[in-house]
């Protein structure tokens, strides 16, 4: 929770119209009781323009219009966000059901979505508020009727998204464990719905605003001697020409409130779901943390193909990547190896500005001598699969399930070369596709991701990576999950890559027998840090840590006599 209050103090616009909403709030609540004049007060000033001793005029009885507005607030403010409130709750609660349980449950929820949608709001809310006797209803009453009219397009929603989550693993581990189903709907589905929740929920305070102003106007809601803000627009209509100062102060108020509630709810969908931010956290801090852009060094670029410098990663005060620095000369393979949770496919990540959301990263990140670590997504687009390609370990994420294999190497291409044709596109895609073993790759190229093996992805994923021939090639752990034979096969492939482009790579790996047959040197990873760095045969015969150690004593290997057949 801390941490998303955190991720909401940094969203600028969400604050300050968050300042905006208490000002109102505050002055709907503070300022009525040291006004002169109250909302029922009449004055002998009849439809006086705005003067010093009624700064927003008076209206065709003597009110005072500022007095009015005032009272206005108070009542639009409770009815909109009780109203608010209420349909999200209910919404939420029969969504989450919905979309989690399915079946019965599901078809009869849906039906009484159905229902109600085909019945008009406002007039059957007019039809409620006739049934009470006297002046109208209490906004509470109003809230209430409007509440459980309006909550269909919330559980619509919560429901289409839960159905998408209930399939997965977390759900999946969350029953394994023993979690009730309203445990995992309330405490592992919904927060991952409160994004869209939020969104659902802003857009419906200016809804319920209008719907109170309509009723209000109709004679069902909010009823003189009292007002709000939505009846004194609707009253003010027929004066705006005559009187515009009767309509546009409310008016304005309205639209204030309404914007300074969605850019609040703006603010609260980043912080609860920080993956919608497109910020670059690594990007972010090192503009704060350097005046201007580093330059390239006078004396001519360094030799290193990729250069880390003091490279830290942090999740608030959990330090993942402790001021890690290495280089990787031309052609060269360096494999960077630990346990899982270690840092480093998080170091990975980073060396491409792509640091998961609440990630900070810091440090200096040099390719062939120009400074990556301040850059803007767009200047990252000269980089980013053109010159520094990235595998990554699950190919079902680096192939596009809906788009077939040739139409993904088409757009791969046309990112660098605007005018290459379709023909030309599948030739290529067909040689590299040969390249790294995959056969009858014409026919592969009309094939979709989920008909091909997880090898022959993994394979496809490799020849992508070869497309704009990279100066570096970032593999993370790309035999994850994989049979012994299915990972010698892209062993064999990285190395075609290798020869093919002559860049140099990076090795992500937790596999230690891997390394010793690509590497050039090792750098080896455990809790953020680089315990030992060496090139690979020394590392073998002659480690010097004791993390290094432990990991080579995991290693599987063939001791003693082989077996004699009698």
């Amino acid at each position: 929770m801390v941490v998303t209050v955190q991720r909401f103090l940094r969203h600028r616009v969400g604050m300050v119209a968050l300042g905006v909403l208490l000002i109102v709030i505050l002055a709907a609540i503070i300022v009525p009781p040291l006004w002169p004049y109250d909302h029922t007060d009449i004055t002998p000033q009849l439809s006086q323009a705005p003067s010093l001793q009624h700064p927003m005029g008076t209206d065709t009885l003597g009110r005072d219009l500022f007095a009015l507005v005032l009272r206005g607030m108070q009542q639009s403010l409770l009815i909109a966000f009780s109203v608010t409130i209420i349909a999200c709750v209910i919404g939420v609660v029969l969504g989450v059901t919905a979309g989690y349980f399915g079946s019965f449950i599901d078809a009869t929820v849906m039906r009484a979505v159905d229902l109600v949608l085909t019945l008009p709001t406002l007039a059957l809310a007019a039809f409620l508020g006739s049934l009470v006797t006297g002046r109208g209803v209490s906004w509470l009453g109003l809230a209430m009727v409007l509440g459980s009219l309006m909550w269909t397009s919330v559980a619509r929603l919560v429901r289409g998204v839960v159905l998408s989550l209930r399939e997965l693993a977390f759900v999946d581990a969350a029953r394994v464990m023993g979690a009730s189903p309203a445990r995992i709907m309330f405490r592992h589905l919904v927060p991952n719905v409160s994004d869209h929740i939020v969104v659902a929920g802003t857009l419906m305070f200016g809804v319920a605003i209008l719907a109170e102003s309509s009723l209000s106007f109709l004679g069902f809601g909010v009823q003189p001697p009292d007002t709000s803000l939505g009846l004194l627009v609707a009253n003010a209509q027929s004066a705006v020409l005559t009187r515009p100062w009767l309509f546009y102060f409310p008016g304005l108020l309205i639209i204030t409130i309404v914007l300074s509630v969605n850019y609040v709810g703006e603010g609260l969908r980043d912080a609860f779901n920080p993956k919608s931010s497109p910020t670059n956290p690594l990007a972010t801090r090192q503009r704060s943390r350097v005046g201007k852009p580093q330059v390239r060094d006078a004396a001519g670029p360094s030799q290193a193909v990729l250069k880390v410098t003091d490279l830290s990663v942090r999740f608030g005060p959990l330090v993942a990547v402790d001021s890690i620095s290495f280089e990787i000369q031309p052609g060269e393979v360096v494999a960077l190896v630990g346990e899982s949770g270690s840092g480093k496919s998080l170091t990975g990540l980073s060396l491409v500005g792509l640091l998961p959301s609440g990630a900070v990263g810091s440090g200096s990140v040099a390719f062939a001598g120009d400074e990556l670590s301040g850059l803007t997504f767009e200047q990252w687009r000269k980089y980013r699969g053109r010159r520094i390609a990235m595998i990554l370990q699950d190919p079902s994420t680096t192939l596009n399930p809906v788009l077939t294999i040739g139409a993904q190497f088409e757009d791969s291409m046309k990112l660098a070369s605007v005018g290459v044709s379709r023909a030309e596109a599948r030739r290529r895609a067909v040689e590299l596709m040969e390249s790294v073993a995959i056969k009858d790759a014409e026919a592969r190229l009309d094939q979709y991701p989920h008909q091909l093996s997880g090898g022959m992805r993994q394979r496809i994923a490799i020849a992508l990576a070869m497309v704009h021939d990279p100066d570096l090639i970032i593999a993370d752990e790309p035999t994850t999950a994989l049979d012994v034979t299915v990972q010698a096969q892209v062993m064999a492939t990285l190395a075609v890559a290798r020869e093919r482009t002559g860049a140099a790579m990076l090795f992500i790996t937790h596999d230690l027998a891997l390394v010793a047959g690509i590497a050039d040197r090792v750098a080896v990873m455990h809790q953020g840090v680089i315990v030992e760095e060496r090139d690979v045969f020394t590392l073998f015969d002659d480690p010097q840590a004791d993390y290094t150690k432990r990991l080579l004593s995991l290693a599987p290997r063939i001791t003693g006599k082989a077996v004699e057949e009698p």
